[in-house]
């Protein structure tokens, strides 16, 4: 949704005569069939909203938001909040001014991209944001480098969860010195993190060895196993050897091994980082116990080492 630069919030702009960049005035209104009206804890989440989007906007900067003054004007129904960026966390003498302005448009555009885009593709985003940069000076780099992808599906999943927070027949304005926004509370985006995935590359059939952290006591074919140092869900295809463990044929523990050959999906950023990797075991080759012989060794040691206290019940001579 377009911004407007000649809107500024009724009342409040009587006590804040100009916006600087680093204010932000969030204005939420009942509408008319509206059974309530807006209170703060819905305003929190737009707060964190706001925040998230300036943190992911800018880079090693940590911007810190603070509320300055609340405004609930009963016979209107709405409620004003005033909130303020914390210059000297945005970033330094030379630079904070340029960055705060970059970060008040780049959530504007955030936001005209959640709501105005049919089909959402971060390439657009991350295009627009690095307009803004050359725009409001924050670099003179031809290529300045994107904020992070999974912080900007962070920023996008707290506006969500802002828009699921807001009552029905209500309307949420996003206010600041470089334009406002107003939110359309009913445009969702289905799944954010998709949104991440730019390529998927796929491996049939690998051989590979996977180690037991949780055996699928459930029944689910959703096994807890490791392979390097993160433990990650593994569903098995059916007709596998591990069938035999749901009928309590087999027996396999934590810390077992397994040989299997597996179907491996690898996902990748648009910018080319590794997102995830996800497995789905197609056959097991061999289940292999953790330690057995230490384990038979072990409880050899402790038969033997407990006391024989027979003797003790032996009835006296």
């Amino acid at each position: 949704m377009a911004t407007d630069q000649s809107e500024k919030p009724g009342a409040f702009w009587d006590a804040v005569p100009q916006l600087t960049d680093s204010d932000i005035v969030v204005e939420l209104v009942a509408n008319a069939g509206a059974f309530k009206r807006p209170d703060l804890l819905q305003c929190q989440y737009i707060e964190r909203a706001i925040e998230q989007s300036y943190r992911a906007l800018a880079g090693d900067a940590q911007p810190q938001i603070e509320r300055v003054a609340v405004l609930d004007e009963l016979s209107r129904r709405t409620l004003s909040v005033w909130l303020r960026i914390d210059a000297d966390a945005a970033g330094d003498d030379k630079e904070g001014p340029a960055l705060l302005k970059f970060l008040a448009r780049g959530m504007l555009a955030m936001i005209a991209w959640m709501d105005g885009s049919r089909r959402p593709q971060l390439s657009n985003l991350h295009q627009a944001i690095r307009v803004l940069a050359w725009g409001t000076s924050v670099t003179t780099a031809a290529h300045p480098p994107l904020p992070s992808s999974a912080k900007l599906i962070g920023a996008i999943e707290s506006w969500q969860r802002a828009k699921n927070a807001a009552m029905a027949n209500q309307s949420v304005r996003v206010i600041t010195n470089n334009g406002s926004v107003e939110l359309d509370l009913l445009k969702r985006i289905a799944d954010p993190c998709a949104l991440l995935v730019a390529r998927t590359l796929l491996n049939h059939s690998v051989e590979m060895i996977f180690v037991v952290d949780r055996p699928d006591y459930l029944g689910r074919r959703q096994w807890q196993l490791r392979h390097g140092a993160s433990p990650t869900e593994v569903l098995v295809n059916p007709g596998t050897r591990l069938d035999k463990f749901a009928r309590r044929e087999i027996d396999v523990r934590p810390g077992d091994g397994l040989r299997c050959r597996a179907d491996v999906e690898t996902s990748y950023g648009t910018d080319h980082e590794l997102l995830g990797t996800n497995y789905r075991i197609v056959e097991v080759l061999e289940i292999m116990p953790a330690g057995w012989t230490d384990r038979e060794a072990r409880a050899g040691a402790m038969s033997t080492a407990a006391p024989d206290r027979s003797a003790e019940f032996e009835p006296a001579s």
